[in-house]
């Protein structure tokens, strides 16, 4: 129900237990986190209801700055969650694991910046634009089944389209 190896792509109808998942996460990360983040939100594609998706609960947590990204690290850790090496400017990851599966990812960013701002949108966008999600579904599970072994191309291949759905967004 919830996990997938590192560097796999295999994606599942949409769960409703999916959003309670989040809820439980974002209570035991708000109980520890509270005066280090500003907001935290249920995103990718386990956050929109009726998207295939990796079993996995992305969450994202805004911060005021990335000062607080030291102390942030040691209170994730030692919610089971470890830093996943990123490139992106701006952006922390960590993943949690059960079994050998991540479970969970974490995406702190400054809040209500470019990052942020991408995410909520793109998430909001396709909640309300039945056109797109379903748009999106196919070209997720064409991926998905090209690059089954090979997540970084899979999300790669993606780009196109989730840079075409910002764009209508801000448009709106």
């Amino acid at each position: 129900m919830l996990g997938l190896e590192r560097g796999l792509v295999k994606l599942e109808p949409y769960n409703d237990k999916w959003s309670k998942l989040f809820d439980e996460e974002r209570e035991l990360l708000s109980s520890q986190l509270k005066e280090l983040i500003i907001a935290i939100e249920h995103v990718g594609s386990t956050s929109i209801v009726g998207l295939s998706a990796k079993p996995i609960i992305d969450i994202a947590i805004g911060v005021s700055s990335l000062d607080v990204i030291i102390e942030l690290k040691e209170k994730v850790r030692a919610l089971g969650y470890v830093e996943v090496p990123v490139v992106i400017d701006g952006k922390h990851v960590f993943a949690k694991y059960k079994e050998k599966k991540i479970t969970h990812f974490l995406h702190v960013m400054i809040y209500n910046q470019n990052l942020w701002l991408d995410q909520i949108s793109f998430r909001d966008y396709l909640r309300s634009n039945l056109d797109a999600k379903i748009e999106y579904i196919k070209l997720k599970e064409k991926l998905a089944n090209k690059y089954p072994n090979n997540v970084i191309s899979y999300t790669n291949e993606k780009k196109k389209f989730v840079d075409n759905i910002l764009k209508r967004a801000k448009k709106l």
